[in-house]
């Protein structure tokens, strides 16, 4: 199977590691031909491409859940002015059945996943002013936030578990330095020591193929994720968004940077470079 075959057949891998799935996929597969792949006539029906609902993955202050009371399809939307939407799907439209009240800030992000170790899903949401907030999944009542003026700017966040406990934290860029926080227990882990990052995309992967976990930012900071030691600093960013895969066959996951809302770089962690496709 060629470079770029194995990307299209592993579409659903992509889409695990990178949020933008179905605009890298077709960007991924230029990158792979041109570092010399070739690609086998692709079944579309099997992919769905961008549409309708279909795009809505790429946002990160939107997302679509299962209401496990009315079975029907929720849409959660974090807007500019501080506020959240909860619009249900109701004869093939969506209504809007809920509106918080004002979470001090533009909503940056929107996280499902279990944070409190419950065993059940929350809400997470944060906003640009530094604010974070876990919610019920089906009232949205605010379980728990952090202190009002703790951060003053949150610029990116990921959800991941990067240690030996049960529960994931929150890894975020807040004040210019990186933070681990503990979802379960709620208290800041760790912060860096370096005071001037200003990452405002986040991704976690093994990329230098020693079987740990990095943390990568895309203003060129990777991290070991366990033990937090600073790996390497890149002399140029990874780009405005990134995503994570083997692109040359080597075990080894490298980033793709997407610039300008376009154009690919692709960088092996490992050997410290930017991966040229004349190679």
């Amino acid at each position: 199977m060629t470079i770029a075959s194995a990307i299209w057949s592993d579409r659903a891998g992509i889409a695990r590691v990178c949020p933008n799935a179905h605009r890298f996929a077709t960007q991924l597969l230029s990158a792979a031909l041109a570092l010399g792949g070739a690609v086998a006539e692709p079944a579309p029906a099997a992919f769905p491409l961008p549409g309708a609902d279909g795009a809505l993955d790429e946002f990160d202050s939107l997302r679509l859940v299962q209401s496990k009371v009315t079975g029907k399809e929720r849409l959660i939307l974090g807007d500019i002015h501080g506020f959240l939407h909860v619009y249900e799907k109701r004869q093939g439209s969506y209504q809007e059945i809920w509106i918080s009240e004002y979470f001090e800030g533009p909503i940056s992000g929107i996280f499902v996943t279990d944070i409190n170790n419950d065993e059940l899903e929350e809400l997470v949401v944060y906003t640009e002013d530094g604010r974070f907030y876990f919610l019920d999944i089906e009232d949205y009542n605010t379980i728990w936030s952090n202190p009002p003026n703790e951060y003053e700017h949150i610029s990116s966040m990921y959800v991941y578990n990067v240690d030996d406990d049960a529960q994931e934290e929150l890894i975020f860029v807040a004040d210019g330095r990186l933070i681990i926080f503990d979802g379960q227990d709620r208290f800041e882990e760790w912060r860096s020591d370096e005071e001037s990052l200003q990452a405002t995309y986040i991704l976690v992967g093994d990329v230098d193929g020693d079987g740990a976990d990095e943390i990568i930012l895309n203003d060129g900071y990777v991290y070991d994720a366990r033990y937090r030691d600073l790996e390497w600093q890149s002399s140029q960013s990874f780009g405005q968004r990134m995503g994570l895969l083997d692109v040359d066959g080597d075990g080894i996951l490298e980033v793709i940077g997407e610039f300008g809302d376009r154009f690919l770089r692709i960088f092996d962690i490992d050997l410290r470079r930017m991966k040229s496709p004349r190679r």
